[in-house]
């Protein structure tokens, strides 16, 4: 019921992420990443598996997204 905000930083050695400015998961950044151009998603991830269970929101969910911004190093 509250927004926060996520993020990820993807270097030349390792990728992190990020939520409310605090770091909840890395590691070791593909190979494919160095050698392809990356592309950003937005989605409503619920889970593992489909069917996903949404019994516990009352069968529906929602994702507001305010803002979107994208960086990169020259």
């Amino acid at each position: 019921q509250a927004f926060h905000t996520y993020g990820c930083m993807v270097t030349e050695s390792e990728t992190i992420y990020y939520c409310d400015n605090i770091e909840v998961g890395r590691h070791k950044t593909l190979s494919q990443c160095k050698d392809q151009p990356l592309f950003f998603m937005i989605n409503l991830a619920t889970g593992g598996g489909w069917p996903v269970d949404l019994s516990r929101y009352d069968g529906t969910i929602d994702m507001y997204v305010d803002y979107v911004r994208v960086y990169g190093k020259n």
